[in-house]
This record gives C-alpha cells, sequence and structure tokens, in this order.
C-alpha cells in the first residue's frame, strides 16, 4: 500500500529567525522544504494552512465570476467593459499569488523572499485593477474628463512600481529593524489604496452632506472600504495571537482574518463596481470617448512588466542582503 508520510512540523525556535511570525509559536514546516512537502503540508494542520486555503479557494469563485461575466457581457469584444476586463483578471492573479506564497515560502529564506515579493506585486496590480474600474465607471459625475480623471490610471500604474518597490525593500532591514520594515510595508500599501479610494471617499461623503439616497453601489463601496479597514487593521496589529502568542497558532490568527476581510471587502467592491457599469452606462457613454487599447491594455501592460522588472531586480540583489 502506497503511503504518504507528511511533512514534520517545527517550534518556532526551530526554524530561522527569518520564518518567525509575531506570536506564533508551533506550527512552523521545515525550513528546507521540497516543492513536494509544500503542497502536502497544505493538507496537513500548520500555522500556514488557513492562510493557503482562505486565498486559494476564493481565487477560484473569482475565477468563475470572470468566468459568468466574459460569457454575459462579451467582455473582449465590447470596448467598454474592457476597464472590468483588466480589473476581473488582476482581482484573480491575487489570491492565487497569495496562495502560492503561503505554499511555497518554507523551501528555504531566498525562496521565502521571492514568493512574497511576488505576492506584493500581484497586490499592487491589484490596486492598480481598482483603478481602472474606478476610472471607468464610479468616478463621480463632474470630475468625469476632468485632470484628476485622465491621469487617474496612468498614476496608479506608477504607484503600482512604488508599491511593489517599497514593499520589497521592506524585507531587507526585516531582521533588524523589524519596525521599521512594518512601517514600510503597511505604507507601500496603505498608500495606492487611499490613492484609488479618493473616488469613493468624495462619493460618500456627498451622499452624506447632501442626504441622497443611498444606491446599491454605495452601499456595497461601503462594506469594501469597512472590510478594508479590518484588513489593514488585522495586518497591521497582529492581533489576537500577540496578546496571547501560542494560543492562535493554527487557527484564528491575525494573517488568517486579514486574508478572510480581504476576500470579503474584495467580494463587496466587484458587486459594487457591477452596480455601477449597469446602471451608469448610457450616462458614461455619453461622456466618455470609447476606451482604447493603448489606455488600457497597453497600460496594463507596461505596468505588468515594469512590475516584474522591479521584482526580477530585488531577486537579484537577494544574495547581497544581509
Amino acid at each position: 500500500m502506497l503511503t504518504v508520510k507528511l511533512p514534520r512540523i517545527f517550534r518556532v525556535h526551530q526554524v530561522p529567525r527569518i520564518f518567525w511570525e509575531d506570536g506564533i509559536m508551533s506550527g512552523y514546516r521545515h525550513p528546507r522544504s521540497s516543492a513536494l512537502d509544500c503542497i502536502l503540508s497544505s493538507f496537513q494542520m500548520t500555522n500556514e494552512t488557513v492562510n493557503i486555503w482562505t486565498h486559494f479557494l476564493p481565487a477560484w469563485y473569482f475565477v468563475w465570476r470572470f468566468l459568468v461575466l466574459s460569457s454575459s457581457l462579451e467582455l473582449c469584444w465590447e470596448p467598454f467593459h474592457w476597464p472590468l476586463l483588466i480589473y476581473l483578471l488582476l482581482l484573480c492573479l491575487y489570491p492565487f499569488a497569495s496562495s502560492c506564497a503561503h505554499t511555497f515560502s518554507s523551501m528555504s529564506a531566498r525562496a521565502r523572499h521571492i514568493c512574497y515579493f511576488c505576492d506584493y506585486g500581484a497586490l499592487s496590480l491589484y490596486s492598480l485593477g481598482c483603478a481602472f474600474a474606478y476610472g471607468a465607471y464610479a468616478m463621480p459625475d463632474h470630475w468625469v474628463s476632468g485632470v484628476l480623471h485622465r491621469f487617474f490610471v496612468p498614476a496608479a500604474a506608477f504607484n503600482s512600481f512604488v508599491c511593489t518597490g517599497l514593499s520589497c525593500y521592506s524585507r531587507f532591514p526585516e531582521l533588524e529593524r523589524p519596525r521599521l520594515s512594518k512601517v514600510l510595508r503597511t505604507a507601500a500599501f496603505v498608500y495606492p489604496f487611499l490613492y484609488d479610494n479618493i473616488p469613493l471617499f468624495y462619493r460618500l461623503l456627498f451622499c452624506l452632506w447632501n442626504n441622497c439616497a443611498w444606491s446599491e453601489a454605495v452601499a456595497g463601496y461601503c462594506y469594501h472600504l469597512l472590510f478594508a479597514l479590518l484588513t489593514g487593521f488585522l495586518f497591521a496589529s497582529h492581533l489576537p495571537e500577540r496578546l496571547a502568542p501560542g494560543r492562535f497558532d493554527y487557527i484564528g490568527h491575525s494573517h488568517q482574518l486579514f486574508h478572510i476581510c480581504a476576500v470579503l471587502g474584495t467580494h463587496f467592491q466587484l458587486e459594487a463596481v457591477l452596480c455601477d457599469l449597469h446602471s451608469r452606462r448610457a450616462w458614461l457613454q455619453r461622456h466618455l470617448p470609447v476606451p482604447g487599447l493603448p489606455g488600457t491594455f497597453g497600460m496594463a501592460g507596461l505596468a505588468l512588466l515594469g512590475n516584474a522588472a522591479i521584482i526580477g531586480a530585488f531577486t537579484a540583489a537577494l544574495p547581497q542582503a544581509p
């Protein structure tokens, strides 16, 4: 009978410090795991198992949504839907990249860095996808075709380079200056989030100020921002495991909750974008030119190549890192 031996699990002081997580005392995988060991470990209880599945399963949910919308909206053939197509592709990418990063990050210290470089790049590109969607469908009426609107997506593409570069760099001082590393990484993702959501902040404040009727899209954006706030809080605070080290090693630690909140926020964001797309389509098509290839797929392609180059540069710098 064929038997599969599951990889051994270690406590925190049995693995190199680069693998340590705040408040997580056990459930670590071997720091020199093979690719097969990493895959097998996703089927046993480690401190990464729930991290893997809380993004792997939602990735397939978003792929399913993408396929359904592709058939119903003809995403590839209708230029009005091209920003949505880019958003959906990048939306599917980030949870899949995160799941892979958590799966294979225990192969070596170098592999851990590279895995998370790719994870950060996928998140940066997702922020660009949000800008495509917001710029095409969620921009406030009297901002449409204004200066901010014209430069909204190109600036978001530049922000993705800043986000990827800063977050990748934050891994280098991680051992010597962990607080600096955490601040840099948090700032790297807060900055593009705040920029992307400028149109939403304005619309929500405008509705509150003028007591306007809250549409289904505005309600969806509120849920999205609420879960985004929870996501940022969990990422920065490392609660609850910081209060009770060892109690939440396998289930309930902040990164698992962070993943769940991020996915829920993305779900509400997608629903709100679709509401805006359908309810504002006629008005937007009267006031905006038809999206062209250079401003959509050209911009996304350049951003993809630029982020890949940044990841490649940091990967090449790894041997010189302390």
